[in-house]
């Protein structure tokens, strides 16, 4: 998807942009209520049409196609794998519609289709050292669904169904037997525990599991648990199969403001601290972050600041050390760095996708051979040279 230039129409909705972003990280707690609220009961009858996935239009990025998943972050050394690469990474992203016309969105739209780019541009393009992205459009559900029960679960019915369906025509279309990342964020990562669940406790496709990254939603263990129980949590570095999940506030924030009406409130959630790929409370010093992006992205990540913030997990989220500067004061109300999740530790990401398809790849080829210990890297320091 190409980038509009900067004056014009698009310079003036840029503040618009913004917000709207800032809104679609945050899950749902900005803009007015009016305006992402429809007026009418939740219908499924008045939906819009289904995509059909056998069209390209019906994808944010696939192969072979220009997209903002492509994108490279500036001064990083970061290359990207290309048509070669060993393995495909299925990206849903997070919630991109916040309008008061409709439940669920329509696929199609200019300002929609901007943000969504810009989730591609800060979360998917993490995976592109790694993998080929394929990330379908669907109809997610309106932002201020979340805050309405009668409306949330049909709404999030309807938009997994479309993500099952571009699930299932990418394996019949595209995937032959490579291996596979799975990755979203926030309502992209709610469906996908609903395609783990479905789809992954057993069989080839487990087999064929690199990770899942279902980043910024609530993995529970325990009687909550939904798709979660379908992988074993990732418990280092190296190992595959598995999954990582975390949830971004600052110290000292209240994550029960992170609430929905009618969902569970209390319970042990999952948290992968993304600076050491473990899931216990050691703290993690901010030399382990190896790059962090400013938000927004409309043009595509920016330079990334190694050290910008340290974590630790605890009481089942991801406590950060909340960066300055500009580009990291977005959408981080009352402590919730929800809209950050992917951004503070972008350059982990991407150097644990590479890592975890080359254990991947090293497994497949001697099936017999012991897992590696994972080696521990320098981190970058905010001088050294990138």
């Amino acid at each position: 998807m190409r980038q509009r230039g900067s004056g014009g129409l698009g310079a003036r909705l840029l503040p618009l942009l913004a917000a709207a972003l800032a809104a679609a990280s945050l899950g749902c707690q900005s803009l007015g209520r009016w305006v992402t609220t429809p007026p009418t009961p939740f219908d499924a009858v008045a939906t819009p049409p289904a995509p059909d996935y056998a069209s390209p239009r019906s994808w944010a990025a696939l192969p072979g196609r220009e997209s903002r998943a492509d994108a490279l972050p500036p001064h990083s050394g970061a290359v990207a794998a290309g048509p070669d690469a060993a393995a495909d990474a299925f990206f849903v992203h997070p919630t991109t519609w916040f309008w008061r016309t409709r439940w669920n969105a329509p696929i199609d739209g200019w300002l929609t289709g901007q943000i969504t780019g810009a989730t591609l541009a800060g979360q998917a393009s993490a995976f592109n050292g790694a993998a080929r992205i394929y990330a379908p459009r669907y109809r997610q559900m309106a932002l201020s669904g979340f805050q309405h029960p009668e409306v949330r679960e049909p709404a999030l019915a309807l938009a997994y169904q479309d993500v099952r369906r571009a699930f299932l025509y990418y394996l019949e279309a595209y995937a032959g037997d490579r291996p596979l990342i799975l990755a979203g964020h926030s309502q992209g990562s709610r469906l996908l525990l609903r395609l783990l669940d479905e789809f992954f406790r057993e069989g080839p496709l487990r087999e064929r599991l690199v990770a899942a990254y279902v980043v910024g939603a609530r993995v529970w263990q325990g009687p909550h648990a939904r798709g979660e129980a379908a992988v074993p949590v990732c418990g280092d570095a190296q190992q595959t199969g598995c999954l990582v999940s975390w949830r971004s506030f600052a110290e000292g924030a209240d994550p029960s403001l992170d609430t929905n009406p009618e969902e569970p409130a209390d319970g042990e959630t999952l948290c992968v601290n993304p600076l050491s790929w473990r899931s216990d409370a050691e703290p993690v010093p901010a030399s382990a972050n190896r790059g962090a992006i400013p938000l927004p992205m409309w043009r595509g990540p920016g330079r990334p600041r190694p050290a910008a913030s340290g974590a630790r997990c605890g009481d089942g989220v991801l406590w950060i050390e909340p960066p300055s500067g500009w580009g990291f004061h977005w959408a981080h109300e009352d402590g919730n760095w929800h809209a950050y999740d992917y951004a503070l530790f972008y350059m982990n990401v991407r150097e644990d996708a590479k890592r975890r398809v080359d254990a991947f790849l090293r497994r497949r080829a001697a099936p017999d051979q012991p897992a590696e210990t994972p080696q521990a890297r320098p981190a970058l320091s905010p001088e050294a040279p990138r």
